[in-house]
């Protein structure tokens, strides 16, 4: 009988784990970012809205993101190809899609102005905050 040392659900609960990690850091990026620019709504959100839910929501959606983006390779490379291939092709979707999910809730929701709020000019024309890097898309 062969044991096994890693129990299928432990990558699972990993993957899951880290795309609640990257979800909730991609919230606090956001939120930096209409913090810096001094973000004014234009109506006081009310239980319905956006921006209530805004923090369960995108660690919600990094954690299923990060869970399909591991689970899909990993069920496609299932026994044909070697060890290292079945190891990192499934990490390397997981990590793109992660970035991938971060560059996007930032560029939605942390440029204010492209939601629908009012700033009082403290960032530049662009609406992007002075402290992202200029080579990456916002």
């Amino acid at each position: 009988m062969e044991r096994r040392t890693n129990p299928p659900w432990t990558a699972g609960c990993s993957t899951l784990l880290a795309g609640a990690l990257a979800g909730y850091g991609a919230h606090r990026l956001s939120r930096a970012a209409r913090r810096t620019c001094a973000v004014i709504a234009r109506e006081h959100p009310s239980l319905f809205d956006l921006w209530t839910w805004q923090a369960p929501l995108t660690v919600l959606a990094g954690a299923c993101a990060g869970l399909l983006a591991w689970a899909l390779p990993a069920a496609a490379l299932r026994r044909r190809e070697p060890r290292p291939v079945r190891l990192l092709i499934p990490a390397a979707v997981l990590l793109a899609t992660l970035i991938a999910l971060t560059l996007v809730h930032f560029a939605w929701l942390g440029t204010p102005l492209g939601v629908g709020n009012d700033t009082n000019g403290t960032c530049p024309p662009d609406n992007v905050p002075p402290w992202w890097p200029g080579w990456l898309p916002a």
